[in-house]
Parts: structure tokens; sequence; C-alpha cells
């Protein structure tokens, strides 16, 4: 299976592959690696997302707004900007943000076509329009609203995704050393928790999710859930993961320290505490548990 890293790594190194064709060969290595979260997200950006709360940090991208205007006499006021200070606070995101669900392939095609005619226009809702309808302009009614992703962030998403590929391959790779052991028979525990942990931080997967089994067969993970407020829930998971009572007391001092919401000492403790973080017996690495840290002790705090 070395081949199969290879195949990802020049493809991606290569900026004239299709980037259909390489997350093809990521999901042929997440079903080697029986990986779970490699699958799932190669999946996604070669179908879509189905739901906004499923997208990445790299396919929410800014998009400004704007609207078709009839004013006095039929005056005409087309592409008219609409500033994200004109709407109220629950709305403003439809002039700020915009959630890339398309496939690739989708984006890919219209970063291909010309510049000047590639923008991807998301409509706003019926609904939006029809409330902001009078509330823009004075004197002038919206029939028409929406945002605008420009050619070069579409561009740049597609180079993000290209580069997780590149990354995660390389770091595979790095992992398995010169031996190159077929990726079905990893015996090592060790080497498939850094393996999955790898994965983790590149495609942005849920720590709390990894963490219930980091291993090959990441088909039986199991999501941790700790209730707002339930400090013992908190410390038995901690203590499982390695954690101990001297830990779990600078916990309970941080928290006083920074009250209702984690703050700096909290986040301290955090950093401090991350390398210790096991599965399996195993330590999953720092930059991983800090991840799983982190999430753990939003759910303590409701977050």
């Amino acid at each position: 299976m070395s081949a199969l890293l290879d195949d990802i790594i020049n493809l991606a190194i290569d900026g004239k592959q299709p980037l259909p064709d390489i997350l093809r060969k990521c999901l042929l290595l997440g079903h080697e690696l029986k990986n779970e979260r490699l699958k799932t997200w190669a999946n996604q950006e070669l179908n879509g997302y189905k739901s906004k709360k499923e997208l990445p940090e790299y396919r929410v991208v800014k998009a400004l707004a704007y609207g078709d205007f009839i004013g006095p006499f039929h005056a005409q006021y087309r592409n008219h900007i609409i500033p994200p200070a004109a709407l109220e606070e629950k709305h403003r995101h439809y002039a700020e943000m915009a959630n890339l669900v398309q496939s690739v392939s989708a984006l890919a095609g219209l970063a291909d076509t010309d510049p000047s005619k590639g923008n991807l226009i998301c409509p706003w809702p019926p609904n939006m329009v029809a409330y902001y309808q009078e509330k823009l302009m004075s004197d002038c009614i919206c029939h028409n609203a929406w945002q605008e992703i420009p050619n070069n962030v579409l561009v740049q998403s597609l180079d993000t995704v290209r580069n997780i590929t590149l990354r995660m391959a390389l770091e595979i790779k790095d992992e398995l050393g010169t031996s190159y052991t077929d990726l079905r028979r990893i015996e090592s525990n060790e080497t498939a928790t850094k393996i999955q942990s790898i994965i983790l931080l590149n495609t942005g997967g849920n720590v709390n999710m990894a963490f219930g089994q980091a291993s090959v067969d990441a088909s039986r993970q199991g999501q941790t859930i700790i209730a707002a407020g339930d400090r013992k829930a908190l410390d038995a998971i901690l203590s499982k993961a390695g954690l101990g009572d001297a830990d779990l007391d600078s916990l309970s001092e941080a928290i006083e320290i920074d009250g209702k919401k984690p703050g700096n000492k909290v986040g301290e403790w955090v950093k401090e505490k991350a390398s210790k973080v096991l599965s399996g017996g195993v330590k999953v690495g720092t930059d991983i548990g800090a991840q799983i840290l982190t999430a753990w002790i939003k759910q303590h705090y409701g977050l």
C-alpha cells in the first residue's frame, strides 16, 4: 500500500491534477486504514455537505451582500451593496459570511471560469428579502438580494483541500517510516493512534468522537458527553484519560479564578496537561490532547 500514499502525495503536488481524483485516493486510504473520519471527510468533499453544521472552517468564507432596488418613478438601483450594519444583529451573517456546501467539482467548475463571471451567487431566502423589503434604503424597495463569493476565495478553499491531502499523506508516511507496512495490517496501537491523530488534526475531526477509540477501527468510536456543571463526570473522564488528583485540583483552582467562562487560567491548564492525555494507554500527542481537554471543559461549562 506504499504506492497509495505516494500517489496521493504526487497528485497533490501536481497542481494540474483534478482534486476529485486525489480525494478518491483519500477515500481508498480511509478504507484501508478503516478510518471513519477520513472516509467521511473525503465523501463530504466529493459529494458536498448536507448540513452547514458539518462544514470545516475553510468552507465558511467572507461574502458581501448586494441587492436590487426600485425607487421613485421606477428608478432602478442594481447591485447596490448592503452593509452588515443595515441588518439586525441576528441577520448580519447574511452580509458577512457564506457557507460553501457544494462538492469540490462544483467549486472547481466555478473557479475555472472567467474570474469576472465566476463569482458564486448565494441568494437570500425569500422571507429575508420580504422582511427587509422596505428597511434598507429610504423610499426604495428591495426586490432581490444575494451574497457574492469572489473567484479567488473559491480557489483558496480548493487549495486548502489539496494542501490537507498532501500534508496528511506526508505525515502518515513519516509515521510509518521506511518500512511502509501494509496499511491494513498496522498492529502497533501506538502507530494506529498517531495516524488517527494526524487524520483528525488535518480534517478537523470531532475530538470527542475520536477519543472514544483512537485506534485502527474508528468505526466503533463513542462520543463522550459531559452535562453542563457535572464536575464528577468531568473528573471521571479526565482520570480515565491519565490525569491525576493533583491535575484535577489545579483545574479546580483555574476554574475558580476564571469564573463563569474559561479564561487564561483554564487555557494555561490545558496547555500544561495536554501532553498527559492517553487513549488506550498511549499518549495522543500535545495538539490532539489540547483539543480533547478543551472540548470536555467546554461541555462542562455548557458551551
